[in-house]
Order: C-alpha cells, then structure tokens, then sequence
C-alpha cells in the first residue's frame, strides 16, 4: 500500500515512540472534526471510504476490510481513537518506518489483527491485514513456517514479533533488489539512447562534410582513400 496524498506530509511520528506530537494530534483532529458531518464523534463506512479514497491506493473491498478491522469495538463507527491509530499506521508508511512502528506498538498490532479473538495469528489473519504494512504474498508464505515454533500454523505473540519484523526486512530487501533492477533497465536504456544520439550526429556531420565538399553523401570516405593511395 502506498499513501498518494500530500495530506498527511507535514505529520510525523516521533522517532523514540512511534506516536504523533501534541500539536500533530490536534491537526489530526482537525481533520476528524471536519469529516464528522453528523457531529456524531465518529465517521461512517461512507466518510472512511472517501477519505481512505484520497489518502492510499487500496481498492473499495480493501477499505471496506480495513474499516471492519479498526472499527474495534463493533459499532459499525470509527471514533476518534480508531481513527488516530489508522493515521499513525499510514503517517509510518509515508515516511518507511512501517518496522520501528510494529517494534514500538506490536502488542495493538497483533490484536488488531487477531480477528477470532483466539490470541494468536494465522498466515491467513496476517496476509489479510498485512497489506497494510506493504507485507503481504509470497513473504508471508515463504517464512511463515519458520517461525511457527509450535508448529500449530499459528503465531503466538512473541513468534508474531519476530515474523513482523522478518516479512518487513524480507519486503523491504525484494523492494531493494526491484530497484536495483529498474535502475540497471534504466541505465541501459539510457545508454541506448546515447548511442542511438551519436549515431545520429555522426551521420548528420558526414552529410554536412559531403556537402561542403559538394560531392555524393558516402563517398567521401572513397575520396580521402585515392588521395591517401
């Protein structure tokens, strides 16, 4: 997931904490306060929706997912304190602390996505919630396994830690190497071009130079051979 809007760009969260300063919190408000129409303290599935709508890239059925998962307390509303915990989550994907979050608020994070209650987490749980974190597919699957110490195909709280911060390095390292990759493509294209713009001046150069010579474009390489002979 990517947040594409300059909405939340002048909020950051502390970097000993993972938490929003006291005057962030009163902008975050701010903006809560304006998108609570009903002056209910709270926003609706709709509200959310058009304001997840403008801040990431998440199709309606993922919103809708992540509205179902941070309406906490089934009141099919997001309060303040809900909404402030989504904001924090999308402030720490904006500026890549996605790990250092998890790190600092692991056990909110591991209940919200322990969707059954049952104090633990299954591969399935965490893929459905983890595209929030940009760790979701093949490194959820490829290292789930290794983690699971039980055995059980389920993560308990301190297994969930190490696994976050595994799919979190394991992404952030396939994101290194997708780059890499774009680079070398673009260097190469690049370079292309560049050969492709020499070419070109060389031919315009030699058509200039038979021209000044007034003579056929081509044969001024047979002309400087008699000569040289």
């Amino acid at each position: 997931m990517k947040v594409t809007s300059a909405l939340l760009q002048n909020l950051h969260l502390d970097k000993s904490y993972s938490l929003l300063t006291a005057k962030n919190i009163q902008i975050l408000m701010k903006m809560f306060n304006l998108l609570d129409i009903h002056h209910t303290q709270s926003m609706n599935d709709v509200q959310f929706w058009i304001w997840m709508k403008h801040l990431v890239d998440l199709n309606k059925k993922q919103i809708y997912k992540v509205f179902d998962q941070f309406d906490i307390d089934g009141s099919g509303e997001i309060d303040f304190d809900e909404f402030y915990l989504l904001n924090t989550i999308l402030i720490s994907i904006q500026d890549k602390q996605e790990k250092q979050f998890i790190y600092r608020h692991s056990r909110t994070v591991f209940d919200l996505m322990d969707e059954d209650g049952s104090n633990t987490i299954s591969a399935d749980e965490f893929e459905n919630l983890g595209f929030l974190f940009n760790v979701a597919g093949d490194p959820v699957k490829d290292i789930f396994g290794e983690f699971d110490v039980s055995g059980d195909q389920e993560l308990d709280y301190k297994e969930f830690k190490m696994f976050a911060m595994a799919c979190i390095d394991r992404h952030s390292d396939l994101e290194r190497r997708k780059a890499t990759k774009l680079e070398e493509k673009r260097r190469k294209r690049l370079l292309k071009e560049k050969k492709h713009l020499l070419s070109e001046a060389k031919k315009r150069r030699d058509l200039l130079f038979a021209v000044m010579n007034k003579i056929e474009p081509g044969s001024a390489d047979q002309s400087n051979e008699t000569e040289s002979t």
